[in-house]
């Protein structure tokens, strides 16, 4: 037999911090459980719980994590109920096509009203109280005769719409409301188009759920939209009005049917920051929307940097608690208070950074940026704990993994060339920047080299853009560096690029253009 034992220097062993997907994380298959990590630091839960349906977020900030945990929390609790639906399933351009070939106008509206609804009904009717009477059978059968219109499945609806077209079989509903409710129906065929039931599924909604509660039922059904980014494109109006009905759709439901009725229901929408902004200047309502109905998830927390410990940071606690998960799991012992030394070598820290904050600096601020990091520890080739080269090293492989999660991210609002043109204009930056304390470059030169490398028209909005997204930095002349993920919550002044700032790049990204074909 092995004893793992404690952990003492110059040892190597497979540690495994986490996937930089949380969905990993649910399967029973993985090597953490989400459950077993997730904390909600933000305080999602509470806000959640009244008004607000949105959580906005950067990308890799913990969206995902959030409702994955709901999910998991609905496995276990059986009054709490949850569904995802998700982009990479539900493609309503494609449905929309589909329905132009089957001679069918499909709207936004009608398709997120039906998948709302109707994974209700199934969330419902199939839970276990439910399924132990013969009350619900007949929204049971509608729910599995409609099934491929309700999980959908690309290729299963595919071959529905060439049957059927977007007729769903409605005879189970029928009968269900002749016996339990109104007994109302206005369809005598044995099927209809989708959307002409939207009204008797509403029916359904209101009075049986509405009923539960009256009887003290404490039942309560989320229903989570994600991966919304997935197709999405600002060159293509349909795909960015797609999100903006989605959200419409699911405020309207949210408070003229769950609301008022007092149903403990609610449909949340799962969207990227840099989406939210995009959209917030496009449309008359949208700005409104997203200040009323909005939870925002931000890591950076300014007052404990300047007045607390290290080890108060949320993203601290965040990243610690997965070293010790991981090292319990492995048989490791870690003595230290802080679990972070029993990962990382004490003899890092220096009296001006601490080894965390070095690390934490190459990074957007999110965790996924320290998953990415220490992905390669499950390797088992790396001496623990890290010394300074390890570090080094780690983050070398991390600058990759990040820049191609941002040209990831910048692909719905540039072509693939364009991309590959900022980057070299990156590099340039980079180049002309310098080091040390004197480091940047002037903002008029940043523009130039902007303009010449993308032959933009704007390249100020350009320059904006990226310093939303931190992947640039700008220092005052007689000021701090500042970073948009390092902006302070709350702060009157939010950080802007300005003529008079000097021009950086990220710190990983600068690594990463400076050794590469860019330079």
């Amino acid at each position: 037999m092995v004893f793992k034992g404690f952990l003492t220097g110059n040892r190597r062993q497979s540690i495994y911090l986490g996937a930089p997907e949380a969905e990993a994380e649910t399967s029973s298959q993985s090597r953490v459980n989400l459950m077993d990590v997730y904390e909600d630091y933000h305080n999602l839960m509470e806000q959640l719980s009244y008004e607000k349906f949105i959580i906005i977020g950067r990308k890799g900030s913990g969206k995902s994590a959030f409702a994955e945990y709901v999910y998991l929390l609905a496995q276990e609790n059986p009054n709490l109920f949850c569904e995802f639906i998700r982009k990479d399933k539900v493609s309503l351009e494609h449905l929309v096509q589909l329905g132009d070939e089957a001679g069918y106008t499909i709207k936004g509206e009608q398709l997120f009203k039906w998948l709302i609804y109707t994974n209700i009904i199934k969330l419902f009717a199939f839970n276990e109280a439910a399924m132990e009477s013969k009350e619900y059978e007949l929204l049971r059968q509608f729910v599995k005769k409609n099934s491929g219109f309700i999980d959908i499945d690309k290729n299963q609806v595919n071959e529905l719409v060439r049957k059927h077209g977007f007729e769903v079989n409605v005879e189970p509903l029928r009968r269900f409301i002749k016996s339990k409710l109104s007994g109302l129906f206005e369809f005598k065929e044995s099927r209809a188009p989708f959307y002409k039931l939207l009204p008797h599924l509403e029916e359904v909604i209101v009075k049986v759920l509405k009923s539960r509660v009256e009887k003290d039922n404490t039942n309560s059904y989320a229903i989570f939209f994600d991966d919304l980014d997935i197709g999405f494109n600002i060159n293509n109006q349909e795909t960015v009005d797609n999100v903006v009905e989605l959200i419409r759709t699911c405020k309207s439901i949210n408070n003229e049917i769950f609301g008022k009725n007092n149903i403990q229901a609610k449909a949340y929408v799962l969207i990227r920051d840099d989406f939210e902004k995009f959209i917030s200047s496009k449309y008359a309502d949208t700005a409104k929307i997203f200040s009323s109905y909005s939870a925002f998830i931000r890591w950076y927390q300014d007052e404990v940097y300047r007045n607390g410990e290290e080890s108060d940071l949320n993203i601290k606690k965040f990243i610690n608690k997965r070293i010790r998960n991981a090292l319990e799991n492995q048989a490791i012992v870690c003595n230290e208070e802080d679990p972070w030394y029993c990962l990382v070598d004490k003899t890092n820290d220096n009296t001006n950074k601490s080894s965390f904050k070095h690390l934490l600096d190459h990074t957007l601020y999110r965790p996924r940026d320290l998953l990415l990091m220490f992905s390669p520890l499950e390797n088992g080739t790396y001496p623990l704990p890290l010394g300074r080269n390890e570090l080094k090293s780690l983050i070398e492989q991390y600058s990759e993994n990040l820049v191609k999660e941002l040209k990831n991210e910048l692909s719905s609002f540039y072509t693939e060339s364009e991309i590959e043109q900022l980057f070299v204009a990156l590099a340039e930056i980079s180049k002309e920047s310098g080091f040390g304390d004197d480091a940047g470059l002037d903002y008029e030169r940043a523009k130039e080299i902007i303009q010449d490398c993308i032959k933009t028209d704007n390249p100020s909005k350009i320059l904006d853009d990226l310093f939303d997204r931190s992947m640039i930095g700008a220092k005052e002349p007689s000021g701090p560096y500042k970073y948009k993920c390092r902006e302070p919550i709350g702060s009157a002044a939010q950080y802007r690029l300005r003529y008079q700032d000097k021009i950086l790049l990220q710190y990983a990204i600068r690594d990463y253009v400076s050794g590469r074909r860019y330079a």
